[in-house]
């Protein structure tokens, strides 16, 4: 396997441990992302490398929001995507329809105008949502405007740009190099190890607290 031989740092064992508590495949996908990290040159192809561990990583750091038992907000239905999905079978019913042209303002049927209302709605709440399912897991607060917030999306986003790069005709010279990934890849880690730590400090107390009840209890009766 191709994880068999992975050697971990302490932080990245941690990890593990955690997701492997709550979502034993989230587990696999960040052992995956990480042995293809550290796959010998010539052992993986590298646009497969790069794209692999790319949707790795995007996966992991959307999954995981909603793996640490935090308050996930509601999905915004239809969703953007779905909705430009239907936008041609609309606009087919416009064959006259222009709207590249040079003027200041383009008159729009009411049933098109009404389409991207909801889409630019939905595309909004979306967005604010991602931030605040982040803000959730990695913030005491909830602070969606929170500078760890914005690391983490801006790392998920550049994970995201990687991740299908079979449609996309780049040169193996500009592909990221694995530094750079794992500089990405260490924002997660330092986040999601805050996360960690702290769940595990607050649950030694919880149980410390309650062998001392339990203790003192036993005095009591004896």
């Amino acid at each position: 396997m191709i994880t068999a031989d992975l050697v971990m740092d302490e932080r990245q064992e941690r990890i593990v441990a955690a997701l492997e508590e709550r979502r034993h495949e989230l587990a696999s996908v960040y052992r995956t992302a990480l042995a293809l990290l550290n796959a010998e040159v010539g052992e993986v192809d590298r646009r497969t490398k790069v794209s692999l561990i790319a949707h790795c990583m995007r996966e992991l750091m959307n999954r995981v929001l909603d793996a640490f038992d935090r308050p996930i907000g509601p999905r915004f239905e239809p969703s953007s995507s779905e909705q430009i999905r239907r936008l041609p079978d609309l606009l087919a019913k416009f064959p006259e329809l222009e709207l590249d042209g040079d003027r200041e303002s383009v008159p729009v049927p009411q049933e098109i105008a009404t389409a991207m209302s909801k889409i630019f709605k939905a595309a909004v709440q979306e967005k604010r949502r991602i931030r605040d399912d982040v803000a959730a897991l990695i913030t005491d607060d909830g602070n969606a405007n929170h500078v760890a917030v914005t690391r983490w999306i801006d790392s998920r986003t550049y994970f995201v740009k990687w991740t299908h790069l079979q449609n996309k005709d780049i040169e193996v010279a500009a592909l990221p190099v694995d530094d750079e990934i794992r500089e990405h890849m260490g924002v997660f880690e330092e986040l999601l190890d805050g996360v960690i730590t702290a769940f595990f400090t607050a649950r030694q107390s919880i149980n410390d607290l309650l062998a001392e009840i339990n203790a003192t209890g036993d005095d009591t009766n004896a």
